[in-house]
């Protein structure tokens, strides 16, 4: 049978999901400081 995701998620050592959240933090300021640069290289082009 196959095991669901919630109980895998339970099942999981802490240091592994503060390490999740760790990465999570750098993705999401990655992804934002991404957006600006883009949105201001295009106001330079289009403007």
């Amino acid at each position: 049978m196959k095991k669901e995701y919630y109980t895998e998620e339970l099942e999981k050592p802490i240091n592994d999901k503060t390490r999740a959240l760790k990465n999570q933090k750098f993705f999401t300021v990655g992804s934002i400081v991404m957006m600006f640069i883009v949105l201001i290289t295009m106001y330079f082009i289009l403007a």
